[in-house]
């Protein structure tokens, strides 16, 4: 053992990695392995069902170890590494399991990408539950006062460097062999829909799943990619439809996407008073609506921003973005999508989104779309916060009078987007301080009740927003149409959850429960003089209609006449007739559906080449 003096002129002694430091890293990646295994949001990871796959605990724990190794490479100090391995993981697994919990999806690497937005929204409303808290500080406070009395010596250099490299030596090699193979990763034991990558998760544990599936976060050409022959087809010269729509009268638009809006107040396991339906306007837009229908979105209690995306898009954040989430990190440059096409025909684009301008990236994103003028939180002066975001009523002054003031002004026709938010969750009693009266044939638990307490609040709040400015767009001479859809299902509460009290059993098991997991109303309407630009004759669905949001936007464009303007939005028409429904885990034809990766015939050569056409849209 070598000593030297510090700058402190103390004593310091220089050692060599005993077989000691091994055993130390095992015991604690051992632990560590542990904690994962309790703070496991399903409870498929069982200890009985563990210990009859022993192979379980060696595939999450060896990335572990090899981590702690990593960081006693780096930090040269035994205890160091060994609570810092403690902190990172535990803090991660806390976090898996609080997005299961609201979001109902796993935690992946593009994840890392929202960190800043994501302790944002922690601060604001998100809060772990209480058991990952106890088992947070617990387990932490037991590492600390362990590793205080390990041994403190700072490891030499040359076998501080042999340490770091072997461990990243072992790591790739792993990586390259195990974690990422195919064969080994669907051979071992699966309980649930093997097309949920949270079974999977749930299933196999998060360290496996996680290092597995980080193939996955990289976009890539899809087989038989062909620049040259998409660029083809998304340059064919439309000048002439073009030059017309320019030319021509149009009607000003407003779109509008509500926050966990849905029609489950309708659902027979609820009674409202008259006075108390928290989707009063809504049915009445509904029923005097020109088309009315449901969009299957690519996400399930979070996710705006996918929603965003497959609608202003007509892209698939399954097909285009890393781990098929997160889609806005998937825009680096200036890309086709409604809002830039409606700015190519004369509309005066603008997006107004109640939130910070940096979550999801919007202040960056909403240009590169097409948007030429954008409105966030940050150009509120004075911000009506009801249950911790922007109030509906709120959102209804600035949109209205933001609308009436440049309808008045502006010599284009207007194209007004918005996203409201308000009735974000979680739904909590406290969330807005009382709760909204319902009646429930099942029993509810106070918890839960709160939860449908504060959601049909907020819902109802939403319904007097639209309601305020579908009749503010009936009162005018000037043609209007609108839009209005729901971003995603809510969530309320987990394991058991809301939806398992009323009998709604959610799961992914066929096309039907899919499109009940996934899938919010939408309505298209229109003021008398706008009714004259909407030829509901120019599409195939009639009321009641389900598509997949990517179809949104072309169907509205086919009513309206547009579509033939554009080279992306007609393919995205005549594949709607073909594919109507492409959802997270289903394609549809109309007649078979097929689970995504077992798409068969015509279906797979068209759904084949759309990715392509995708992927052109997004990346070249």
């Amino acid at each position: 053992m070598k000593k030297f003096f510090n700058k402190n002129n103390e004593i310091v002694e220089k050692r060599s990695f005993k077989l000691s430091d091994l055993l130390w890293q095992v015991l604690f990646a051992l632990l560590i392995t542990i904690v994962m295994f309790i703070l496991s949001p399903g409870d498929n990871l069982s200890l009985n069902k563990v210990l009859e796959n022993p192979i379980l605990i060696f595939l999450n724990m060896a990335s572990v170890l090899l981590m702690g190794l990593l960081l006693q490479g780096i930090f040269g100090r035994l205890n160091r590494a060994l609570f810092l391995n403690s902190v990172i993981y535990t803090i991660v697994f806390v976090v898996h399991r609080t997005k299961v919990i609201y979001r109902d999806a796993p935690f992946v690497l593009s994840d890392f990408k929202l960190a800043f937005e994501a302790a944002d929204m922690v601060k604001q409303s998100f809060f772990p539950d209480l058991f990952s808290i106890i088992v947070l500080v617990v387990f932490l406070l037991i590492a600390f006062f362990f590793t205080r009395s390990i041994n403190k010596e700072k490891i030499k250099i040359k076998p501080r460097l042999t340490v770091l490299f072997s461990a990243i030596f072992l790591f790739a090699a792993m990586y390259s062999t195990v974690y990422s193979s195919d064969k080994l990763y669907f051979e071992l034991p699966l309980e649930g829909n093997p097309y949920n990558l949270l079974d999977h998760f749930n299933s196999k544990g998060f360290n496996y799943t996680f290092l597995h599936n980080i193939k996955d976060s990289i976009v890539r050409a899809p087989e038989g990619y062909n620049k040259n022959e998409i660029k083809k087809i998304d340059k064919a010269n439309r000048s002439e439809e073009l030059s017309v729509l320019q030319y021509n009268k149009k009607p000003n638009i407003i779109w509008i996407m509500g926050e966990a809006f849905t029609d489950i107040s309708q659902n027979p396991a609820f009674t409202f008073d008259n006075e108390h339906d928290p989707n009063k306007n809504f049915k009445r837009m509904q029923a005097e609506s020109v088309l009315s229908g449901r969009i299957v979105t690519p996400s399930f209690g979070g996710g705006t921003g996918d929603t965003e995306f497959d609608v202003l898009t007509g892209t698939l954040t399954t097909d285009v973005s890393a781990n098929g989430s997160i889609s806005f990190n998937s825009i680096k440059r200036d890309i086709g999508s409604l809002p830039r096409f409606l700015d190519s025909i004369g509309y005066e684009t603008r997006a107004f989104h109640p939130g910070y301008e940096w979550f999801y990236r919007r202040n960056e994103v909403y240009p590169k779309i097409g948007f030429n003028e954008k409105y966030f939180l940050e150009d509120i002066e004075n911000p009506d916060i009801k249950g911790e975001y922007v109030s509906e009523s709120q959102f209804s002054d600035i949109f209205i009078d933001r609308f009436e003031k440049t309808l008045a002004t502006s010599e284009k026709p207007i194209f007004d987007y918005a996203v409201d938010i308000q009735n974000h969750g979680p739904y909590y009693y406290d969330k807005y301080k009382e709760s909204y009266p319902f009646k429930c044939k099942y029993e509810l638990d106070d918890q839960t009740k709160a939860s449908f307490g504060a959601y049909f609040l907020g819902t109802r709040d939403i319904d007097e927003m639209i309601g305020r400015v579908y009749d503010m767009m009936k009162e005018k001479e000037e043609p209007i149409i609108m839009v209005f859809y729901g971003d995603h299902l809510p969530t309320f509460g987990s394991n058991p959850n809301g939806y398992e009290k009323i009998e709604k059993h959610l799961s992914w098991d066929n096309l039907e429960k899919e499109i009940e997991y996934y899938s919010t109303p939408f309505i298209v309407m229109a003021n008398d003089a706008g009714r004259e630009y909407l030829n509901k004759e120019n599409i195939e669905l009639d009321q009641g209609s389900i598509i997949s949001s990517n179809y949104l936007a072309s169907t509205v464009l086919d009513m309206l006449d547009f579509t033939k303007a554009d080279n992306f939005f007609s393919y995205n028409s005549e594949l709607r007739k073909k594919l109507p429904i492409i959802s997270r885990h289903f394609i549809y034809n109309g007649n078979t559906s097929y689970f995504r990766d077992k798409v068969e015939g015509d279906s797979k050569d068209i759904y084949t080449h759309y990715r392509k056409y995708e992927y052109y849209r997004i990346n070249d």
